[in-house]
């Protein structure tokens, strides 16, 4: 596991202070000897504090990142999201028609269930991070909570995804070595190294890896502060306004063991009156699903569109945590879920900064529901684990 790292303030004056403070009064040319001495210490310590902070969370040793496209003007009469599809009167959306979309790592350990704020999101990727533990990747625009988490770490397969929505600006609070390399040279927007502030709250007594929350407003502020204003293209996926896919199977109830049936099997039911898909997590005592809730409003997870990507698992060579990386760039199989009907789909994603995109057994590009999604990416040797009917 990748242990979380808390944010470092620069504090090198005082230490400067300090050891000005002890420097005998001696005149003469010794004393020039003994301040010059004390001027390279004190260079010395800043270079080595500066150095060891640049590991650490800090928004001071971000590099810029350019690649923002201005927007000028008045705010259209009608704005449609790029990632749900769904129209807003342009004042309904003038607080994000700018923006580009906000990513942060959201825990799915026990201890953090429930989490708080992802019913907000417009699409979650759900991913094993170790152990058969997935961990969840949301992204907001169209709503900004106020409250998310529990915070985790990321990895550089979840980076894949942060760069395909957008260019988006990531929190987490720790990263695998191969997500640090990422972040430094791809380049990513992590507010994670960006010193964005988050608290901790420990109300259910588990471990500390498990209490950090943070407010998404204020990382859209962190990330005005590091000149991360104006947004990326964004590929849009297509959408469809009639019944397309008709002649589909129904398929009412999915249940998706990303390695092993337990509790972090997701289950789905589909709701024919809100033509959505309810999410449940894991089982009780009495083998029922437990129905997945927000913590702060109560509310049931439920999304319009729901896609199992297949994708190549495997375990990275000389790692020492024996973490796992997931092919994300190539092709694969998969299935939509959508209108309480199955589509058996191919997935396809040329580069890191291209959407990945899906399509029918006709290879025609699938047309999803206006609406959020979620979408698992399960080990494509568990085809099997996926079920339905």
């Amino acid at each position: 596991m990748d242990v979380p790292v808390e944010p470092v303030k620069r504090t090198v004056t005082p230490y400067f202070n300090s050891f000005k403070a002890k420097i005998p009064h001696i005149g003469g040319p010794r004393k020039w000897v003994f301040v010059v001495s004390g001027v390279l210490a004190a260079v010395a310590v800043f270079i080595g504090v500066s150095l060891f902070i640049k590991g650490r969370n800090t928004g001071e040793m971000v590099r810029p990142i350019p690649y923002n496209e201005e927007l000028t003007g008045d705010i259209p009469e009608r704005v449609i999201s790029p990632i749900t599809g769904e129209y807003y009167q342009g004042q309904e959306a003038k607080d994000w028609w700018i923006r580009r979309p906000l990513a942060v790592m959201v825990n799915n350990h026990t201890d953090a269930r429930p989490q708080s704020g992802l019913v907000d999101a417009d699409i979650v990727y759900e991913i094993v991070a170790e152990g058969g533990i997935t961990r969840f990747l949301a992204f907001y625009l169209s709503e900004t909570p106020v409250k998310i988490g529990p915070v985790r770490s990321t990895r550089e397969y979840y980076l894949v995804l942060v760069k395909e929505l957008g260019d988006a600006m990531i929190m987490h609070i720790g990263w695998s070595p191969q997500a640090l390399e990422a972040i430094e040279t791809w380049p990513v927007r992590s507010l994670g190294r960006g010193a964005a502030s988050f608290w901790r709250e420990n109300p259910r007594d588990v471990a500390i890896e498990h209490t950090a929350y943070v407010n998404g407003e204020d990382l859209y502020a962190r990330g005005l502060e590091l000149g991360w204003e104006g947004k990326a293209p964004l590929e849009m996926w297509k959408f469809k306004d009639t019944d397309k896919y008709l002649d589909a199977p129904f398929s009412r109830n999915i249940t998706i063991d990303f390695w092993y049936a337990g509790d972090y099997s997701s289950i789905w039911k589909y709701d024919p009156d809100k033509g959505s898909y309810l999410r449940f997590m894991g089982y009780d005592a009495d083998a029922n699903p437990i129905p997945h809730e927000d913590q702060e409003t109560g509310e049931q997870i439920e999304v319009k569109n729901l896609i199992v990507q297949f994708a190549d698992e495997t375990t990275i060579e000389g790692d020492d945590k024996n973490r796992l990386d997931y092919q994300l760039l190539g092709s694969g199989k998969g299935f939509v879920f959508l209108d309480g009907r199955v589509v058996e789909v191919t997935w396809s994603k040329a580069e890191r900064d291209t959407r990945t995109r899906f399509y029918d057994i006709n290879g025609a590009e699938m047309e999803f529901s206006r609406g959020k999604f979620w979408v698992s990416i399960v080990p494509s040797r568990n085809v099997e684990q996926v079920v339905f009917d």
